[in-house]
């Protein structure tokens, strides 16, 4: 399939460059280099958008969920990627979701990894992720002080191969569509707000916990 294919042509490139060696012109040598981050893009690309098609087929499997919790295994995790800066992720006591624990986990780990990926160049990457109840649903979001974006591009944001940046950051423009997928098929809404150098926050919902019922309110 298309995985085989890429991790072949990975192997292949990166055994030519080792077999060459000094002997490569450096002309050579920038060109085979292309080809092999080209191959190592279009794999990503690839599992991106397999990974994105499954979401229609994906059975989902409801509980009660602390965000908050696996937010910071994701931060620590992002943590171990980028030793060099200091991320701080703020997530105050969030309401419990009813959501599937899988698929959320893949909307948090874009949304953190994203605020982590726009940060400006120096200080600390500090991210919040904050949470009410507004009933029947909960509102969740993941606020950022990173580059941000121009919001006349708001509607094209959660667009496959929609990217907002240029290729000073990596990334396919498939992640974003990705978490609105999976929030839709818990019948929630994702929406941003952005503002170039002054951050971006991503605002999204999701089914309350609701408490069991009383003995008296079973008897009603």
């Amino acid at each position: 399939g298309e995985t085989t294919a890429k991790t072949a042509e990975r192997s292949y490139t990166t055994m030519l460059a080792e077999d060459l060696g000094d002997k490569l012109e450096p002309e050579l040598k920038r060109k085979l280099d292309a080809i092999c981050k080209n191959s190592q893009k279009m794999g990503v690309l690839i599992d991106d958008l397999l990974n994105f098609s499954r979401l229609s087929r994906q059975t989902l499997r409801p509980s009660s969920l602390n965000l908050g919790s696996m937010a910071e295994d994701i931060i620590r995790e992002l943590r171990r990627t980028r030793p060099e800066r200091t991320i701080d992720l703020h997530a105050p006591p969030l309401p419990a979701a009813l959501a599937d624990p899988a698929t959320m986990r893949q909307v948090l780990v874009n949304l953190l990894s994203n605020a982590v990926k726009y940060a400006k160049d120096e200080g600390t990457i500090r991210i919040e992720l904050g949470g009410r109840n507004a009933g029947a649903m909960n509102a969740y979001w993941v606020r950022d002080e990173g580059v941000g974006f121009d919001m006349r591009y708001v509607d094209k944001i959660f667009g496959v191969f929609q990217r907002l940046h240029g290729d000073e950051f990596e990334g396919t423009g498939v992640g974003l569509a990705i978490v609105d997928r999976i929030v839709a098929k818990h019948g929630g809404e994702v929406r941003a707000e952005g503002e170039p150098g002054k951050g971006a926050c991503f605002h999204f919902t999701l089914p309350a916990v609701t408490s069991p019922p009383t003995e008296r309110e079973e008897t009603h």
